[in-house]
Order: C-alpha cells, then structure tokens, then sequence
C-alpha cells in the first residue's frame, strides 16, 4: 500500500506530475523561491506535496497580469557635478629621500 498524499516530489518530479506545459520545473523553483506558494523544505531543497502543487494552479490561475511597476521615475540630479581642484605647482624645496640602515643591519 502506498499513500501518494505524503510522499514529498522534486521540483522536477513536481512539473512532471503537473505536466510539463502547464508549468515548468523552473517555474517551481522560482515561486518557492521568492516564497509566493507554500512549499517543503528539507535543508536547501524543496519539495512538494500533491496539495502544494494543486496550490500552485491555483496561483497561477489566479496571475492575470503581471504587478505594474510601481517604482518612482528616476529625477534629474540637483547636484551639480563634480570637478577636480586645480592642481598646485610642484614645491621646489622638498629634499630627495635618503634610506637610513635599520640597526638590525648596523655593524656590531
């Protein structure tokens, strides 16, 4: 006897079992992703169960239209833009640099 309402189904096995037209593998792993479905998780993977994937219909049955894009358009920028200080001549007085021995290398 085997009981198929609590075996646990891959996301493949899952668009499999749907119909690989109606939804994709892909497309299961997107919705448990963003967490838009219920769905099983067992560590990093995800699962399905026959309901969870009857859920899924239903929430893709339900997506007429995608989301309209609610982001603000982008405003011209008030700041005026950046320019680079003038650079100042080279000063004449500055001395070579000259190397010091450390006294780890002194004559003992």
């Amino acid at each position: 006897m085997s009981d198929n309402s609590s075996r646990i189904y891959t996301c493949e096995q899952g668009a499999e079992r749907l119909g690989n037209d109606v939804v994709k593998a892909s497309t299961l792993a997107r919705l448990a992703r963003l967490g838009l479905v219920p769905h099983t998780r067992n560590g990093r993977k995800v699962g399905w169960t026959d309901a969870q994937l009857a859920g899924v219909v239903d929430y893709l049955s339900t997506q007429t239209d995608p989301a309209p894009d609610t982001r603000p358009e982008p405003q011209q920028s008030i700041r005026k833009p950046r320019t680079t200080p003038p650079l100042d001549p080279a000063p004449t007085s500055i001395r070579p640099l000259t190397t010091k021995r450390g006294s780890r290398y002194a004559a003992t």
